[in-house]
């Protein structure tokens, strides 16, 4: 009789494990927002914002916040459910750069922020230096080639003074 009690007590503690994961979810509104970690300097990078299940108009705010400055990167108004991605220009930095990526959701009975930090590095063009042998003879004449690439290696537009 106590194994029947306790399979009972199991199966039951099982039903309302999944009866609270399918039904116990919060009813309110919520949100993901999806930017790498690592972004460099300068550059055009990919922000991606998901709202789910709102319940009223509601609107979410995306800021880069850097000591006391703040720079709005979206403001999305929504009253159903959306999934938006887009680009924006990252700002210049001369050394690596720890900021802050806030989102605001608010609406007239919700708010709910969040931040997390993101990492701006400055990326330094590739130069490359190519000769026609790897070997030469005294008196050759030596070939060359120089090719300059930025971080996504598409050739650098910039003219370059060699000394």
């Amino acid at each position: 009789m106590a194994f029947n009690e306790y399979c009972d007590w199991k199966w039951l503690l099982l039903v309302s494990f999944l009866f609270l994961s399918v039904h116990g979810q919060t009813s309110g509104p919520s949100f993901m927002v999806m930017f790498p970690a690592e972004i460099g300097s300068g550059s055009e990078a990919k922000l991606c914002a998901s709202l789910l299940k709102p319940n009223e108009s509601l609107v979410m705010n995306i800021h880069l916040v850097h000591g006391n400055q703040s720079t709005l990167l979206l403001q999305e108004k929504a009253e159903e459910e959306f999934h938006r991605c887009f680009n924006f220009q990252t700002p210049q930095v001369k050394a690596e750069s720890v900021q802050t990526m806030k989102v605001e959701l608010q609406g007239k009975n919700f708010k709910m922020t969040e931040e997390r930090k993101v990492l701006f590095k400055r990326y330094y063009p590739l130069t490359f230096i190519q000769t026609d042998k790897p070997i030469y003879l005294p008196g050759q004449t030596v070939n060359f080639r120089v090719v300059t690439l930025d971080k996504t290696f598409v050739p650098f537009d910039q003219k370059v003074c060699i000394l």
